[in-house]
């Protein structure tokens, strides 16, 4: 089985990952979304104290004690200079001086600086011997700011931990496929193992018992000798399925040719129906096909339609029925090989492409075989497009539909 630890320090990994990463982005994208803000918001007051200034600077020169300067936005104090005397002021509850002192040598821009407890932007302008000082309290201004800093702050805090728990169930939703595969590689390398020590064990053990007998004759130990020669037949088939198994989980190129499907099925069915004679079983075809045409891969699918044959004759016992039926439905032709043999249990149906998965009833009554062949004729089947739907009654037989496209996709 996969190694938990590993497993963990690879989720922790890509979680951390995750979450780094989405984080990073939430607060550049914050930070530049505050400073943008801040920024319209700094020039928003800018422009407004300009437009004071053009306003005031309009009506400096006409003002009297009987027409004073009216300003655009009350809130603004101005503070005007002639020759550094001062000519003309705001009365302000903000400063305890009347006129306030100059926290800058800037002219001609705009600037922040704090008094007390109050923040100001300050427009002071210099024309020849005039001097104009625009001063706005922005408190309100900067509140909003620091309200939008805290609701983003907030904002990034929810959506961190938001993350964390998208990225946990992403994280697990994605390695789920890995950890599967790596738990299904090694169930297959455990019972391969065990499949394969069974046969060694057994020739192992002959030749054993062959070597405590050294005066007998081939023909006095015969038998021993027949099942060691029958336990390595089994053993080679094995490996030759193990091979083909490999072969088909990793195939990447099909050989893609016209193949008239009602040839050969008829080919099979030759080749099959003198076996079927000598088992003293009954081998029946039928053809409901119109057009036998499809495109698709010949010995892959001769190989697919073979083990599944196989299986009808190596699960059914004298006097047995064997069909071969050729149908078309939906512009796919449906190949059906039903038997009236020994059957498989519902339980066990959704077991019998695992690899090297053999039912009970198979087992007990010590029919010949690896397990592996339904394996690969599921890989054969993924690979040519091909779906396989499995029906079967104990004691009353089995039914493959192999659901074939015209062409692979």
């Amino acid at each position: 089985m996969i190694n938990k630890k590993v497993f963990n320090d690879t989720k922790d990994k890509l979680i951390k990952i995750n979450v780094l990463v989405v984080s990073s982005f939430l607060i550049i994208f914050s930070l530049f979304t505050f400073f943008y803000f801040q920024s319209i918001t700094y020039n928003s007051i800018d422009d407004k104290l300009k437009e004071e200034y053009e306003y005031i600077s309009m009506q400096v020169n006409r003002s009297s004690y009987l027409n004073p300067i009216v300003l655009n936005d009350p809130r603004d104090l101005v503070y005007i200079y002639k020759n550094s005397r001062l000519i003309y002021y705001t009365k302000s509850d903000y400063f305890n001086e009347y006129v306030p002192s100059e926290e800058t040598n800037k002219t001609n821009a705009c600037f922040t600086y704090k008094k007390g407890n109050y923040t100001f932007r300050e427009l002071s302008i210099t024309i020849n011997n005039m001097k104009i000082r625009i001063i706005r309290n922005i408190d309100s201004e900067l509140s909003s700011l620091k309200q939008l800093l805290f609701v983003i702050g907030i904002g990034i805090v929810f959506s961190i931990i938001i993350t964390y728990f998208v990225a946990l169930y992403l994280t697990r939703k994605a390695l789920l496929p890995i950890e599967n595969a790596w738990n299904t590689q090694a169930k297959f390398i455990q019972d391969a193992s065990h499949e394969l020590r069974t046969p060694i064990t057994i020739v192992s053990s002959k030749l054993q018992s062959l070597l405590t007998v050294p005066n007998s004759t081939i023909s006095d130990e015969v038998e021993t000798i027949a099942d060691a020669m029958n336990e390595t037949r089994r053993l080679k088939k094995m490996i030759k399925d193990l091979l083909s198994l490999s072969k088909e989980d990793s195939i990447t190129k099909l050989k893609v040719e016209e193949i008239n499907m009602v040839d050969l099925v008829e080919e099979i069915y030759r080749d099959y129906v003198d076996i079927a004679n000598i088992q003293n079983k009954d081998l029946k075809y039928e053809n409901n096909l119109k057009n036998p045409l499809i495109l698709s891969d010949k010995n892959k699918l001769k190989q697919l339609l073979l083990i599944f044959i196989d299986n009808a004759f190596k699960y059914t016992d004298i006097n047995d029925e064997i069909k071969f039926m050729l149908e078309e439905k939906d512009n796919k032709i449906i190949c059906t090989i039903l038997d009236t043999g020994i059957g498989i249990k519902e339980s066990d149906l959704k077991h019998i492409f695992d690899r090297f998965f053999r039912s009970d009833n198979v087992r007990n009554q010590d029919i010949d075989g690896s397990g592996i062949g339904l394996s690969i004729a599921k890989m054969i089947s993924v690979n040519l497009n091909c779906k396989i739907k499995p029906y079967s009654v104990v004691n009353e037989g089995s039914k493959f539909e192999i659901i074939i496209p015209r062409e692979i996709s």
